[in-house]
């Protein structure tokens, strides 16, 4: 590689290191706040076992609505 080509290319570098070291700084400050938040549940024992299983109900919906429309989908043909 030519010096000219390294010359340009390091400072196309640099001055693209230049454009973005405040957006870099920010995400970096952003996830040091994000490690530093701490989560609390606020949920009891029997929140969390009802979230479940409404979670289990709809995961059987969407099942059950995709195998329709499969089945539907295979008549139609």
């Amino acid at each position: 590689m030519n010096n000219k080509y390294l010359e340009e290319y390091l400072a196309d570098c640099i001055k693209i290191l230049d454009e973005n070291v405040d957006l870099l700084s920010n995400i970096e400050f952003e996830l040091e706040q994000q490690k530093e938040d701490e989560l609390v549940p606020e949920m009891k024992l029997t929140d969390l076992i009802d979230m479940t299983e409404d979670i289990a109900d709809s995961s059987r919906l969407k099942k059950a609505e995709f195998s329709f429309m499969q089945r539907h989908l295979e008549r139609s043909k």
